[in-house]
């Protein structure tokens, strides 16, 4: 039996308070029409960049594919930046994929940031040095202010990632990952994706310009990670109370062990058939999603259970990986 990694449930930072949603500036302004912000990024259709950024792509691609801003609705202050205001909808998100990880969590990853209308953030928080991984990743929260989205999607747009014109090359790096950046705002979707991100001096082939526009996405991720300097106050995370997750699963061998030579513990699945459980998805896997007292059944097992452990479900054994939903996810 492995030692059982335990789910952190501790702040990401540790600086007491909270912000406060401004909701009746929110409100006041919900029904003002999406203001043009001046800078590139908000005119003309969409279109993909110049440049390679991963296998199979071109970009970075960067798409306007409407004109209104996506949800129907929107909400603005003065002289600031439209965007999305219902709380399941995305404002800016920033999801890492790909390269050499195993390929289930490469095709299903967690976002890294994702900032909603009504101001609520959620990352992925700090995980304990203990292998194998838990089952459940470390999700946090918090709520901002409409003063500190705009300052968000103020520094998005020095970024770059209204401009679709950048080109952010390819590093000559394999099996690394690849970054997107998928903004809501201006009235116009927008989507940045840049293979290699952060490996610039560990490759050649780029130019000294788009080692400059990767180093603002850089910078912009690091401060996204923990909001520093988009507040004048302190931040409070918060564990993510999610209501729903994606299962995944795959059959195996019971008496498998990882890459590592790792012998994985063993739990009964509480949940019907694996086998026959959800729909079929990538890769041999299955898919589901659990929610309501099926999740409450499900939880205390996912508390004991790793990124490796075998479930047992009539007389074989399967891999299941979770996904907490996010608030834009239904199913």
């Amino acid at each position: 039996m492995t030692e059982q990694r335990p789910f952190r449930t501790s702040p990401r930072l540790d600086k007491p308070g909270r912000l406060v949603i401004l909701l009746l500036l929110a409100a006041a302004f919900a029904l003002v029409p999406a203001v043009a912000a001046s800078g590139c990024g908000a005119a003309g259709g969409g279109g993909t960049g110049p440049g390679s950024t991963g296998p199979g792509t071109t970009g970075p691609s960067v798409t306007t594919p409407s004109t209104s801003v996506p949800g129907g609705s929107s909400t603005t202050t003065l002289g600031g930046i439209a965007h999305p205001a219902g709380k399941n909808e995305l404002i800016l998100q920033i999801t890492l994929g790909g390269g050499f990880i195993r390929p289930e969590v490469s095709l299903y990853p967690i976002p890294e940031f994702s900032l909603y209308g009504d101001g609520r953030v959620i990352v992925t928080g700090p995980t304990d040095a203990i292998y194998p991984p838990a089952a459940l990743p470390n999700l946090q929260t918090t709520v901002v202010s409409e003063g500190v989205v705009q300052l968000i999607l103020e520094a998005s747009k020095k970024a770059g990632l209204f401009d679709p014109s950048i080109d952010y090359g390819r590093p000559g790096v394999t099996d690394v990952g690849t970054t997107t950046f998928a903004l809501n705002a201006d009235g116009h979707s927008f989507q940045t994706v840049v293979y290699a991100l952060g490996f610039e001096s560990q490759a050649g082939g780029l130019t000294q310009p788009q080692v400059e526009a990767r180093a603002a996405l850089q910078d912009l991720s690091a401060r996204l990670a923990d909001l520093s300097g988009f507040t004048s106050g302190q931040v409070t995370w918060t564990p993510y109370d999610f209501t729903g997750i994606a299962v995944y699963s795959s059959p195996t061998q019971s008496g498998t062990t990882d890459s590592a030579g790792v012998q994985p513990n063993r739990l009964d699945w509480p949940l019907g058939d694996l086998g026959t459980l959800g729909t079929a998805a990538k890769d041999n896997l299955r898919r589901a999603v659990v929610s309501g007292q099926d999740l409450a059944v499900l939880t205390p097992l996912l508390d004991q259970a790793t990124s490796i452990t075998l479930w047992k479900s009539g007389q074989s054994y399967y891999q299941v990986f979770v996904r907490p939903l996010l608030p834009d996810q239904t199913g």
